[in-house]
C-alpha cells in the first residue's frame, strides 16, 4: 500500500527558503507514514509573473495534482495582510468540495476579527463595535467567531473536528488520524 499523498498548500512557494522549508515538511510527512507534496514541486519552468494564458496552465496542472492527493494541510498563518494566502483559502475550497480531509494550522494564533481590527487601527480607522457587531468604518461587517481566518475557510479546516493547529507536525498528526477514521 502506498503512503496517503498530502497537499502541503501555502505561501512557502513564495518565501526565499521555500524550497527548503518544503523539503523539510515532506520529511515530517514522511516520519508519519504520509508523502507530502508541496507546491514547489511543479516549480520547474514556472514563473511568478506572465500573461493570462500562463496562470491557467498552472492552475489547471495544479488543480490535476491537488485532486490526487487524499487530504490536505493548510498553512493559514495570515499572507501580506491579516488573513491567509487566498490561493490557500481555495486549496482548502477544492478540497473540502472533494469531501477530502483539510487540516489547517497558523503560525499566528490571533483571531482573524483582532488582525483586522489591528489593521483598521493602523490606518487611523478603527473598527468599532455595534452591540455584538464588530464594523470597519465604513459600516460592514467584520466576521468575528474567534477562529483563524473568515468562517468558510476556516470552517473547512475545522468540519471534521480537528482544530486549527498550532504548528505544522501538530496538523500532520491530525491528518493521519483523520485518514484512520475514514
Amino acid at each position: 500500500m502506498t503512503d496517503p499523498r498530502i497537499y502541503l498548500a501555502g505561501p512557502d512557494i513564495f518565501h526565499p527558503q521555500g524550497l527548503a522549508l518544503a523539503e523539510q515538511k515532506k520529511l515530517i510527512c514522511e516520519r508519519y507514514g504520509l508523502e507530502g507534496v508541496a507546491p514547489s514541486d511543479f516549480l520547474a519552468g514556472v514563473q511568478f509573473s506572465g500573461n493570462p494564458a500562463g496562470a491557467a496552465a498552472i492552475y489547471r496542472e495544479r488543480i490535476k495534482v491537488i485532486e490526487s492527493c487524499d487530504a490536505l494541510i493548510a498553512d493559514m498563518t495570515p499572507f501580506r495582510g491579516p488573513a491567509m494566502d487566498p490561493a490557500t483559502a481555495f486549496v482548502m475550497g477544492v478540497m473540502a468540495g472533494r469531501g477530502k480531509p483539510v487540516v489547517g494550522y497558523t503560525l499566528d494564533p490571533t483571531p482573524y476579527a483582532e488582525r483586522v481590527q489591528s489593521l483598521q487601527e493602523r490606518i487611523d480607522q478603527p473598527a468599532v463595535r455595534l452591540g455584538t457587531k464588530l464594523v470597519s468604518p465604513d459600516g460592514t461587517a467584520i466576521e468575528d467567531f474567534g477562529v483563524a481566518d473568515s468562517v468558510m475557510v476556516a470552517g473547512a479546516a475545522l468540519a471534521r473536528g480537528a482544530p486549527i493547529a498550532s504548528d505544522f507536525e501538530a496538523a500532520v498528526r491530525w491528518v493521519r488520524r483523520l485518514l484512520r477514521d475514514e
